[in-house]
């Protein structure tokens, strides 16, 4: 695993990439891709890294993306968050908003203790109000129990919000139907789940996991951030991107796209 902190300067905001822990997600986990290419490409299977955001904003306050795996999911494999934010000198207490690219656990069971109480009490959870809709209720997911026990924390966004801070919403759905990311002024981009593996989905963006909700949407947000990416000058990274460079830019190669140094 690559070092767990890395650090961006976006404008005014310092964000600080923290790898929560890895997952190993095996073989199958792009259902309609080349296994040969895929076998190739990824012999040990898909191990991505689970990385949170912490954006440090000029005037002091704090704001984390997404809130990792927590201890208690995929046996163990997260829940670093904490130690880091303590390393850096940050109490859960002072984290001002989470902002979520979606509900899934390795984005959002970090977000409750084992016995349900909030990690961040005095924080925003802040989501798309599709991802809202979509696991309002169904209590027997992590997205479900985030909802019921932090209601009153809950504050909901549409696509292209201004979130202050120099950040604005950008709704990439498909992956869930709240999926988004997170656009800064700056030229930075935080995009989530639109990649799980770079050296797949880069050379073919149209190469989905069997995690989507709605591949041919997903498929759709991914050309769209992309070629956003590139079309503007944007330096991204995104919530599963593994090894030590975190931060990267896009050029177009082929039918797709290949990363280069920001």
């Amino acid at each position: 695993m690559a070092p767990p902190i890395t650090r961006f300067r976006a404008g005014l905001t310092e964000v600080l990439c923290l790898t929560d822990g890895q997952l190993d997600l095996g073989t199958g986990v792009f259902p309609e891709a080349d296994p040969e290419w895929v076998a190739a490409v990824l012999p040990q299977g898909l191990k991505p890294e689970v990385n949170v955001y912490l954006l440090r904003h000029a005037d002091g306050t704090l704001d984390l993306v997404d809130a990792g795996c927590g201890s208690v999911i995929y046996e163990g494999a997260g829940g670093r968050l904490l130690g880091l934010l303590d390393g850096l000198g940050v109490a859960p207490e002072e984290i001002d908003r989470v902002i979520f690219t979606h509900l899934h656990g390795d984005h959002a069971a970090g977000t409750l203790h084992p016995d349900g109480i909030p990690v961040f009490p005095a924080a925003r959870l802040v989501m798309h109000a599709a991802e809202q809709a979509f696991w309002q209720g169904r209590e027997e997911t992590v997205g479900g129990r985030l909802l019921a026990a932090c209601a009153e924390q809950v504050e909901v966004v549409g696509d292209g919000d201004n979130l202050g801070q120099g950040l604005q919403t950008w709704h990439l759905p498909g992956h869930t139907p709240g999926h988004m990311g997170l656009r800064f002024d700056s030229g930075l981009a935080l995009i989530g789940d639109v990649i799980h593996c770079p050296e797949l989905q880069l050379p073919d963006p149209d190469i989905h996991t069997r995690y989507d909700v709605d591949p041919a949407q997903g498929d759709a947000s991914r050309r769209l951030a992309l070629q956003t990416i590139v079309d503007d000058g944007l330096v991204f990274s995104s919530s599963h991107l593994t090894g030590a460079e975190k931060f990267l830019r896009l050029e177009v190669e082929g039918n797709g796209y290949r990363s280069i140094a920001p």
